[in-house]
Parts: C-alpha cells; structure tokens; sequence
C-alpha cells in the first residue's frame, strides 16, 4: 500500500459519519497539487512526511506563499486549508503510534517532549529576553489557554502582561498579534467590521487574523487585546462572548456557530468562525480611566492577577541563548469542551472529587447569592485535568489558582452579607481555622496566614486583602 492509500483509508476512518469518496478526493488532490497551484517547490515533498517538525516546515511553506489564501478559497473553497488541517492530524496519529520515522530535522528542537519540559524552554526564552514572571506564572498561563482559549491578564502598569504573552508566543512559535482597544469602542463592529456609508465593508481590527487563523488551523494564533477595559468589554466583545460558548465537537475539529457579517463581506470573508486555534488574551489594568468586568466575563475567562514585580534584576541567572521550540496547535488545543462527554472513565473519580471541592465552596457562596453555575463548573474541572495529566502543579496549588482566577473575582460589595462571606471563605481556604474573635479581622486573618500553612495560601491572602479593604473603606472587591 502506498502512502497516499494509506492516507486514503485513514480518511475514511477519522470521521463518522466517515468522508465521501467524493471529498476524501477533493482533499488528496489538493495535497496533491499545491506546489503546482501556489507556483512554489517545497523543501520535503507532501506524502514524504512522516515527522510533525517535517509537516510544520511544509504548513509553513504553503500557507506563506503569497497567493495561498486566493488558491485556498477558489480550490473548493478550503479544500488545501481543510487537506492540511487532516493531514497534521495523520501525521501527528501515525508518530504518536510509532509508525513513522521520529528523527530530529538537523537544527530543529526535538519536538517529543514532556509538557513541562516545553514550558520549561519557554520560561528559559523568556529570561533570555530579559523578563521573569514569579512562581508558576507561565504553566498557570498555559493551564489557563488550554482549558479555554480565552483568558484575561490582570495587574498593576507596567508588571508586563503585554510582555508575557508576546514573548510565550514567540517562544513556541506562534502567530501574534497586538490590538490595542480604543476607548470609543462599543459593538462587535469594531472588531469584526462595519459597512460604510458608500455601501463598502470595512474590515474590523481582528477579521483578518481570524480568517488567517481560520486557513492555518495547525499552527497556534494568539491575539492580545492590550487595556481591553478601556471600552465596555461587554459591549465591543458581545458576539465573541456568545460564540465562544457555541464551542463543539464535529469530527477531529472543535467548531462554534458562525459570527454574522453583512452579505458585502461575504465574497472575501466567507463563513466566519472562532477557529480551534485562535486564543484571545487580553491585558486590563483596574483603575478609576477603565471599565469593572461584568459576571458574563468573569464567566467565561481565567482571570489571572499578577502584581507583585522584583525591581532588582538578576543578571547571573539570565541565561545566554534564546531557544525558541516551535509547537503546532495540539499544544495549546483545548482537550475538554463538553464534561460529561469528553471526560475518561479513569478520570472521572478526579473530576467528581474536583466538583465536590467545588461544591463546597459554592454552598457558601450560595448564602451571598454569589454562587456559580455550570459554566464555571466545567472550566474549573478542565484546567485541573489539563494540569493532572501534564504534571506541572501540585493539586491544591492548582486548585487555588482557579479559585482565584474564577471564584474571588465575583465578590464584591458593602453589606454584611458580604463580609460573613469572606469570613467563611477564609475558614475554608485555610484549612483548620475555627472562628473570628477580634473586632480587626483581617488582623486575625494575617497572623493566621503568617504563623501556619493554609490549604489555599494566595485565596487566604487575597480574602485578608479584601477584609482588610472592607473594615477600612466599608467596601471592598477583588480587585486592587
């Protein structure tokens, strides 16, 4: 049998209902055909792959070519795009299985590699690069992108949350691309695009990465929308909001319902979708020039906080060379989408013992009518399997990351509901603690925290922070 039979009976397999002969057609020939489309040579020719590091060179190759997106759109309209989405996917089955040749491209990164090895290569390109990020700040980063592609970088001017995500980019590879909001932003018309008086449609500020996106599915794409609460996020993000929670299985791919644009972008835009490997991360600052977060965003994002810096640098640690390990879109693909279905039965036992943490919490969130529903529930139990099977955080430590990055956002307020909820949430964070005795309860909270070990040490410290906040100001948030 030769390769492309065997690619043939593959494609007849991955799917089911499984592909037409018709389609399975479409595809190899487009395989077959894209040097002579694109007028270009490829280093390694197509059905001579056998190494995901040879495939990436090859994807590279292609969709870099400067007529690729004409040629993708009038060949079938995305039959190369479609072709190459499945072929990575054969390629990366076919070596994971051991069927292939696993050796390394002379000069490239080995690509077969513990995930905690390769986010260790990319906190090393980034201390290259002259930044560092305390504690487990990148594998918190990436637990947080591969639960759910979007994710939101909260924390004082200047820590470097812009940084961070250009430079986690750069280090595996990464499309990138900076959209800084603007303050009169107020529908998805901004975003996506708008028809002007002349009748002629004009591109929004992501349409184009997103339709790039949506043509290179094997390769991440990740765009930061810097300051993002300059303008009502509710507003200007309301249909990626809504469309992001369309998310589903269909086949190999994950899909989400189209975003509606007017019928005059249609001849160059196409069905526009939220692509598999598109993961937006925006950049706020909480201050009196910007917007608060309603609940549907805290919702629907891990919120990761970030404020304390080290200004005193550390040359002697810094190391000399910066080595970029080049990731396809498994990397960052979200594993999990709906949980009853998506989860193994050798994970289950976790994931209910998960939910009953959970559960426990929520009763007392209850109480303030702060609770949480399945939405959270859900994102809550992926991130900590995601962090399960790569091994980066011990249990509890990743745990209170999401507490803090999904639940203490929530709250805030000035009534007294509020502060017996801080109260209670402190007794559970912390472990053993018994009750509150002095009239200074954050005073009794941070002799708690600075004499024994909490269970849930940075949610102990940030519900001080906010009592604290409360018994000085008579209100208090998460958020500094």
């Amino acid at each position: 049998m030769d390769k492309i039979d065997a690619l043939k009976n593959w494609l007849k397999k991955v799917k089911t209902p499984p592909y037409k002969d018709s389609t399975i057609k479409r595809y190899i020939t487009a395989l077959t055909k894209a040097e002579e489309w694109l007028s270009i040579s490829l280093s390694v020719p197509v059905f001579d792959i056998s190494t995901s590091a040879e495939f990436l060179q090859m994807r590279n190759e292609i969709t870099g070519a400067p007529n690729y997106e004409d040629v993708n759109r009038d060949h079938g309209h995305g039959d190369l795009s479609a072709a190459l989405r499945l072929y990575e996917k054969y390629v990366a089955e076919k070596e994971k299985n051991g069927t292939t040749s696993k050796t390394k491209p002379e000069g490239k990164t080995k690509v077969e590699m513990k995930k905690s090895e390769i986010i260790e290569t990319v906190k090393e390109y980034i201390a290259a690069s002259g930044f560092s990020y305390e504690g487990n700040l990148v594998e918190n980063f990436w637990l947080s992108l591969k639960s759910k592609p979007f994710v939101i970088l909260a924390g004082t001017s200047g820590t470097g949350k812009t940084r961070l995500v250009r430079l986690f980019a750069e280090a595996i590879e990464a499309e990138y691309q900076l959209v800084s909001v603007r303050p009169d932003w107020s529908d998805s018309s901004d975003l996506f695009g708008h028809v002007n008086l002349r009748g002629e449609f004009v591109p929004g500020a992501i349409i184009d990465f997103v339709k790039r996106a949506s043509l290179d599915t094997s390769r991440p794409y990740i765009l930061c929308l810097d300051e993002m609460n300059l303008a009502r996020v509710e507003y200007y993000l309301s249909d990626f909001l809504s469309v992001i929670e369309t998310r589903r299985k269909k086949g190999p791919d994950i899909i989400t319902d189209e975003i509606t644009l007017d019928k005059s972008a249609e001849k160059k835009y196409g069905k526009v979708i939220i692509p598999e490997n598109l993961y937006v991360v925006g950049t706020v600052n909480m201050d009196e020039t910007t917007f608060p977060f309603s609940k549907k965003v805290l919702d629907r994002a891990n919120t990761i906080e970030f404020s304390d810096v080290d200004l005193v640098p550390n040359f002697e640690d810094m190391p000399s060379e910066k080595k970029t390990i080049q990731q396809n879109n498994s990397f960052l693909r979200s594993e999990y989408i709906v949980l009853k279905t998506d989860v193994k039965d050798e994970d289950r036992k976790f994931v209910v013992d998960i939910c009953n943490r959970l559960e426990s919490i929520n009763r007392i969130l209850r109480k303030a009518n702060a609770h949480v529903g399945y939405r959270v529930r859900d994102e809550i139990a992926f991130y900590m399997l995601n962090n399960h099977h790569a091994e980066l955080l011990k249990e509890n430590e990743a745990f209170d990351n999401e507490l803090m990055q999904k639940i203490l956002p929530r709250i805030q307020g000035s009534s007294g509901t509020v502060r017996d909820l801080l109260c209670n949430l402190f007794k559970e964070f912390a472990g053993d603690y018994t009750g509150i005795s002095k009239s200074a309860v954050s005073e009794q909270m941070q002799e708690y925290i600075d004499s024994k070990e909490c269970t849930y040490k940075k949610s102990a410290e940030k519900i001080c922070y906010m009592m604290r906040r409360y018994e000085e100001d008579g209100f208090t948030s998460y958020w500094l």
